[in-house]
C-alpha cells in the first residue's frame, strides 16, 4: 500500500498547531521566513504570500500557522501543501487563506521541514488578524468583577457586534488596550484575566477605537 504523503506531518500538526515553539538558531539555519515582516496587518478570508528558504538538505517543508490551518505551494495548482528545500537562493512560496471567521488578534506561522536528522522548524511569523470595519457596538463581560480571595483570577472579555450582524470576541485585538487603574489591588494580563492582588478596590480600564470603559473591581477577603 502506498503511504500517504501526509503521515509524516500528523505529530507535527498535532504540536505545532496550538502552540509555536521557539526553535534553536541551528535549526532556523536551515529552514526560515523571509517574508512578509512579523507584524503584518491582515484581515480575515485575505490570502498572503509567504517566502520560506530551506537548506538543500531539507527533505520535505511545509507552512504551518497557529489557529489557521496549512498553506499551499503557490507553484502547486493541485493545491500540494509540501515543498523541497532548495537553497537559501531560492526560496519557496506558500499561500495562506486567513479564516473568514476566526477571532481579531495576533496569531504565529512556522515552517517546519525534515531532514534526515529530524525535524526542524523555523522562526515563527507573527500576523495581526484585525477586521477592515468597526463594530457597531462595543461591551465588556463582566462589567463588574468582586474577588473574595486574593489570587483568583476572572476573564475579561471585550465582545462587539458588527454591521453585518455578527458578534465577535475582540479581547485580543491590537485594537484594544486593557489595564488596571491601581496594580496593586488587581492586575490583568495581556489575554484579559484580572487577578486579585490585595484588599480595594480600583477599576479594569479598557480603551478601543469608538470609547473607553471602566469596569469596577472590589478585592474583599472573608474575615
Amino acid at each position: 500500500m502506498k503511504k500517504n504523503k501526509f503521515d509524516y506531518l500528523s505529530a507535527i500538526v498535532v504540536l505545532i498547531t496550538g502552540l509555536i515553539t521557539i526553535p534553536s538558531s541551528a535549526q532556523q539555519s536551515l529552514v526560515r521566513i523571509l517574508s512578509p515582516a512579523s507584524g503584518l496587518v491582515v484581515r480575515p478570508g485575505q490570502m498572503i504570500a509567504i517566502s520560506v528558504s530551506a537548506d538543500s538538505s531539507v527533505e520535505k517543508v511545509v507552512l504551518i500557522g497557529q489557529h489557521l490551518g496549512m498553506a499551499r505551494l503557490a507553484s502547486d495548482a493541485a493545491g500540494g501543501i509540501v515543498a523541497l528545500g532548495q537553497g537559501e537562493g531560492h526560496p519557496q512560496q506558500f499561500l495562506l487563506t486567513i479564516p473568514t471567521r476566526i477571532r481579531p488578534g495576533t496569531y504565529h506561522v512556522a515552517a517546519v521541514g525534515r531532514t534526515s536528522g529530524g525535524t526542524v522548524e523555523s522562526n515563527a511569523l507573527s500576523l495581526d488578524v484585525e477586521r477592515p470595519d468597526e463594530p457597531t457596538r462595543i461591551w465588556v463581560e463582566p462589567s463588574i468583577v468582586e474577588f473574595t480571595r486574593v489570587g483568583d483570577e476572572v476573564p475579561l472579555r471585550v465582545l462587539g457586534v458588527f454591521a453585518d450582524g455578527s458578534r465577535v470576541e475582540l479581547t485580543h485585538s491590537s485594537k484594544i488596550i486593557i489595564a488596571p487603574s491601581d496594580p496593586r489591588v488587581a492586575a490583568v494580563s495581556a489575554a484579559g484575566m484580572v487577578t486579585a492582588i490585595a484588599d480595594g478596590r480600583t477599576s479594569i480600564l479598557v480603551r478601543t477605537p469608538s470609547a473607553d470603559y471602566s469596569v469596577p473591581v472590589r478585592v474583599e477577603q472573608a474575615r
